[in-house]
């Protein structure tokens, strides 16, 4: 197979073809299609194309069906598109970008414009590529290990089940194939690729209850009597209780998934199943996918008190009724995957590479106590951790201990004693008080489990609270690794050295880290370079200054003003930079003009904020055709067009579902509807509604700031979002607009004023939870009518410098 870049060009024009091909020279191995739906089908067929050069006029299906098909089928997610036409309207233009167009060029050609775009547009999704890959590499490894452990933890009750082990992998196997079967079938359920793969890696944990369930009623070969069958229905409310008693992170989805899962399995779509009597959907998704699997194994493999029944029986006995009630979308899916059932359950394909292993550590871990005490490995063990004792409770430096089996860090006496916290700490992601901040313990982690045998050591720069007060501190750490044929990782062992103000940091250190005296020595330097130089505390969506005596200090300057805006940056690359902890660079047209943006993260003794350095471009042929400056000129009313409400002007529904980032740590959050909106529709017409709407929004941007931002969510009703707002100002402030909407006069309407409803959540994360708080709010005070609810949560332990 050649190594060249596969391009295909699709244009019905065997000229423009030609013409193309010759431009690009021999670098590249060139397909060829000549109307839209060839198009389709080689892209269908061929998963190795690098580019689609795509002709708008075009017989049998144009180049927008061509867009249309790749969007339907996500091609164009990893496909990018340049358009080639003699099209160069506006409304041409617009409509390929709108439909995923990566680029577009009109006829005629110029070579060297054609070569270059190529070039560009196949090394940025080049990269795109490799980042993607880079991450689902790192997922994988993160499925693998988690599916290790949890497929450990369901064969140790597979054993004491008196089964083979293999009814783990067949449920997993069986609800994947059911659950994507289900999504080409329906829209009703809705569900990702991730909620796929956590149902699917959860449903190993179903029968996790059963390891609380006495042996002689697991394996009696009879049948039940009623006493024994009502301990045995136990299993589900036992298995959701071991999971939230274990110290995981109980909103973690894979956590929540596990436990409906472990608690709803026998339920039944009738309402005839247990624990809860649960009916239809009321049942969620993943346990009636799940309770469709384990009837279906159960019934095809052997256990103690039964044989097992070939595969036509067994659907034959779950389609008629025999093994209860299930949802009839499923049982239609069962039937589609019917053959591929029955041969992954002749040919043993669900069997994984990592079964062995699994069945190999769980033995061990069920048969343990009949291993030997006193062989040399728990020796060795037991030497080391006296050595290990003896030096964290006599050094005079701050020092830590990890093992990744228990998850546990221990500190040793001095650091303890100096960092006034926990001397041994298991870490989970709802920890909170580690003496790294949790992006800190984050970064050393992941530098360490980055690590191999041959090069164990890693180094980075901390802040750690020493008696009260954030030092800098340079953190060295050994990974410790069973080298064996597969190495295993089993924690970490380091040493924390204070930083010396004099120090420059180490090569590959990575850092971010600058005193006040330091930044304010670099932005004076900047301000020779750029145009604008500032730093912007993100949190708060204003600017930074320092005071007489030196210190960083806030301003009400809100960062935006310097654009001559009213709203936060839909796409302000300082809040990416900031959140990412990385150094972003954009483009900002303005008033006709265009600016480099370039937005660094750092640090300045402590204090987490953005290094904004701003240059004005001098004119620039790219953005000029034919005179007219169409990037800039049109920029701006296209981002009003993308994001606002074209009635209200308020931001609209794909704000909210793009921008989510940019407002996610709002203290504040209200839901706003408006009161007997239907009745002004249907007695003066949707003419006066819609003014109405216009009203309200004007009379809410009247009571709110700058920085506050307003969305309408839907028909009547708003969200709005108060970053950095005290909670008696938040609560003042609904009260503010609920009395405006009082003042407001609708032209036409006489006999009608307007009244808002207003549900508001205060210190509530994240923003799904806070959005769904307001929203009950809200329906709390549509009860009376022209009315304020406010629920204002306790805030959570944190210390400052952490960005969480």
């Amino acid at each position: 197979m050649s190594d060249k870049q596969r391009i295909l060009i699709a244009d019905d024009s065997e000229m423009n073809r030609a013409i193309l091909t010759e431009m690009l020279g021999e670098e590249y191995e060139i397909l060829e299609a000549e109307n839209g739906q060839q198009a389709i089908e080689m892209i269908e067929k061929n998963s190795g194309i690098d580019l689609l050069l795509l002709d708008i006029m075009m017989p049998v299906k144009d180049g927008f069906d061509v867009l249309t098909a790749m969007n339907q089928y996500h091609w164009i997610d990893e496909l990018p598109v340049i358009m080639i036409s003699a099209e160069n309207a506006t409304s041409f233009v617009e409509r390929a970008y709108n439909l995923g167009a990566t680029d577009y060029i009109s006829r005629p050609f110029d070579m060297a414009v054609v070569h270059r775009r190529v070039v560009n547009t196949l090394m940025l999704y080049g990269k795109q590529k490799r980042l993607m890959q880079l991450v689902a590499d790192q997922i994988y490894e993160n499925e693998k290990s988690n599916s290790l452990m949890i497929t450990i933890l369901s064969h140790i009750v597979e054993f004491r089940n008196g089964e083979s082990g293999m009814h783990v992998l067949h449920i997993r196997t069986f609800t994947e194939m059911i659950l994507r079967k289900l999504i080409t079938m329906t829209d009703k359920y809705p569900l990702t690729e991730t909620e796929i793969s956590l149902i699917t890696m959860a449903s190993a944990l179903h029968d996790i209850g059963k390891i609380n369930i006495p042996e002689t009623i697991l394996n009696k070969p009879g049948k039940l009597t009623q006493e024994e069958f009502e301990i045995m229905k136990t299993h589900t409310t036992i298995g959701d209780k071991i999971l939230h008693e274990l110290p995981f992170e109980q909103d973690a989805p894979l956590v929540k998934t596990a436990r409906q899962i472990c608690h709803w399995h026998h339920e039944r779509y009738d309402g005839r199943g247990y624990p809860n009597g649960l009916k239809g959907d009321d049942i969620p998704i993943g346990a009636q996918a799940v309770a469709l699997a384990d009837v279906y194994d159960a019934l095809t493999s052997e256990r103690c008190y039964k044989k097992a029944f070939d595969h036509d029986t067994a659907l034959h006995m779950i389609l008629n009724g025999e093994c209860g009630a299930f949802n009839p979308l499923l049982m239609e899916c069962l039937v589609e995957i019917s053959e591929d059932l029955r041969s992954k359950l002749h040919s043993g394909a669900v069997d994984h590479d990592y079964l062995a292993e699994a069945q190999q550590i769980s033995a061990k871990v069920l048969h343990n106590s009949n291993l030997p005490e006193q062989d040399n490995t728990s020796r060795a063990l037991s030497a080391s951790s006296i050595k290990t004792d003896f030096f964290l409770h006599h050094t005079h430096s701050v020092q830590f201990d990890y093992s990744a089996a228990t998850n546990v860090l221990t500190l040793s006496d001095y650091a303890a004693r100096h960092l006034h916290g926990p001397q041994t700490q298991q870490l989970t992601e709802a920890t909170s008080q580690y003496f790294f901040s949790q992006d800190d313990m984050r970064k050393l982690q992941k530098l360490l489990h980055a690590t191999t045998p041959q090069n164990p050591e890693v180094k980075m720069r901390a802040q750690l609270p020493v008696d009260g007060k954030y030092r800098w501190f340079r953190v060295y750490a050994r990974a410790i690794w069973l080298d064996d044929t597969n190495p295993v990782y089993l924690g970490a062992v380091g040493e924390c050295h204070p930083v010396q103000s004099t120090e420059l940091p180490d090569k590959g250190e990575n850092v971010n880290l600058v005193t006040t005296e330091g930044v304010q020595a670099m932005m004076r330097g900047m301000e020779q370079i750029f145009d604008v130089v500032r730093l912007v505390d993100v949190k708060k969506n204003t600017v930074w200054t320092f005071d007489e005596a030196g210190k960083l200090k806030p301003t009400n300057h809100p960062c935006h003003a310097v654009w001559n805006k009213n709203l936060p940056c839909s796409n302000c690359s300082s809040f990416r930079a900031f959140t990412q902890h990385n150094q972003i660079s954009k483009l900002e047209f303005n008033d006709g003009k265009a600016y480099q943006v370039l937005s660094k993260y750092i640090e300045v003794d402590g204090t987490p904020c953005v290094l904004e350095l701003v240059s004005k471009l001098k004119e620039n042929p790219l953005l000029t055709v034919d005179g007219r400056n169409l990037l800039s000129d049109n920029m701006s009313a296209y981002s009003q067009a993308l994001y606002r409400d074209p009635l209200t002007n308020a931001y609209n529904r794909r704000y909210y579902t793009e921008q989510s980032e940019a407002f996610a740590n709002a203290e504040g959050v209200a839901m706003i509807d408006v009161d007997n909106f239907k009745a002004v529709n249907d007695t003066y017409g949707h003419q006066a509604g819609d003014e109405t709407l216009r009203l309200i929004v004007r009379g809410i941007i009247d009571c709110i700031r700058s920085s506050d931002i307003l969305i309408r969510y839907g028909g009547d009703e708003f969200l709005l979002f108060f970053p950095s707002i005290p909670s008696d100002i938040f609560a003042s402030r609904l009260e503010e607009i609920r009395r405006r909407m009082e003042s407001i006069t609708v032209p036409g309407c006489p006999n009608f004023k307007p009244t808002v409803s207003i549900g508001g959540v205060y210190g509530a994360h994240p923003l799904a939870d806070a959005i769904h708080r307001a929203d009950l709010k809200m329906y709390d005070a549509k009860h009376e009518r022209n009315h304020v609810s406010v629920s204002i949560l306790p805030p959570p332990p944190q210390r400052d410098f952490d960005v969480e």
